[in-house]
């Protein structure tokens, strides 16, 4: 193999350490189809730059200008000493072109950055992204035509029947055809109220959420509920997870959700109870909830997160794709396993948090 000579560098760009003037590395580095850039932040300079890196910024970005480089790729270039992670990845838009690159954080002195360009990637996912949403609109406006549709019509005929008869029928029973429309109504307004959440929390407040504070508030509200129903609810929360980034009036909106789905799913069952369990894998903290009601079958599951599917006779079928929403927007996921008659396991993840008044 060929040996290559950084003859300026005092630190060799792969392994970080001070060289007898030779890499072993550099042909491949300089060769390789990805652009890789080495940055000195304490010198401010660029120990490294391979001709595929100078080749994807030359429109605007001199070989090895360091200043345009950071401005460019790290206008915030302290968010990559201060992160947790030690790699953060981008996409930015340069020119009529996409490039993906990711920086890594070497030491407290020197980042690398991948680079390369992914406009046809992107191009793609676009494409892809909007015939997806296209199906989801076109599924969603199903959905809602036969949620409304229903009542309208049911209003329909009931106010034909009565204005047909209104000088025949006595007011008990004017009052009852009164009644059955203004159910439907309540059926159309609760339908409205459901997509209203589509978009209620849009814009995400998200802070460090400490577990335990939020629990204990969260099942004040609802175990009163509950306990009328004959539900018990245990609680246990591991004590390293006492930390998440999340938007706690999200995150509780969520926490409604799956309980009351657990409490529907408990309906007749002999010593109901829900276990809520709280621990922390990796980076994410994971909250369980788990019923020992009636379950559900392999397809039920399938059709899960589809708009407007329930097995409720009230049901919307929106609960749970308002749930994954919400969990999305705040870095998370949900997860569900089941069984029929033997119950039902809910697994959401979200980002750690961090107790930052401790920090202080």
């Amino acid at each position: 193999m060929a040996v290559g000579v950084f003859k300026e560098y005092e630190v060799c760009p792969t392994s970080n350490f001070q060289h007898s003037n030779e890499c072993v590395y550099v042909n491949i580095l300089e060769n390789i189809s990805l652009g890789i850039i080495g940055l000195d932040v304490k010198k401010e300079t660029v120990i490294f730059q391979n001709k595929f890196a100078i080749d994807l910024f030359k429109s605007t970005i001199k070989p090895k200008d360091y200043k345009a480089l950071c401005a460019l790729l790290l206008p915030n270039i302290e968010e990559y000493f201060t992160s947790n992670s030690p790699s953060i990845s981008k996409t930015l838009r340069y020119g009529n072109r996409f490039i993906g690159y990711t920086v890594y954080r070497v030491s407290d002195r020197y980042l690398w950055i991948y680079a390369t360009d992914v406009t046809e990637k992107v191009r793609l996912d676009s494409i892809a992204e909007a015939v997806n949403t296209m199906n989801n609109i076109g599924y969603i406006f199903s959905g809602i035509r036969h949620e409304i549709g229903n009542p309208i019509n049911s209003i329909k005929m009931t106010m034909s029947v009565l204005r047909d008869n209104i000088d025949t029928y006595p007011k008990k029973k004017i009052l009852e055809y009164i009644d059955r429309v203004l159910t439907e109504i309540s059926r159309v307004e609760y339908l409205l109220k459901v997509l209203k959440s589509f978009s209620m929390y849009e814009s995400m407040e998200l802070q460090d959420v400490q577990i335990s504070y939020f629990m204990k508030k969260f099942l004040s509200m609802v175990v009163s509920d509950f306990e009328e129903k004959g539900i018990k609810i245990k609680t246990l929360i591991r004590k390293e997870a006492e930390w998440v980034h999340a938007d706690p009036r999200a995150l509780q909106q969520v926490m409604l959700n799956i309980l009351t789905n657990a409490s529907d799913a408990l309906k007749d069952r002999e010593d109901p109870e829900i276990f809520i369990s709280v621990l922390k894998i990796d980076k994410r903290v994971m909250i369980r909830v788990e019923d020992n009601g009636c379950g559900m079958s392999e397809e039920q599951q399938k059709n899960l997160f589809k708009p407007f599917y329930t097995t409720k006779p009230n049901g919307t079928g929106l609960g749970l794709v308002i749930v994954k929403k919400m969990l999305a927007s705040m870095d998370g996921t949900i997860e569900v396993e089941s069984r029929e008659n033997l119950g039902t396991v809910v697994t959401i993840t979200l980002p750690e948090g961090r107790n930052r008044i401790a920090e202080r």
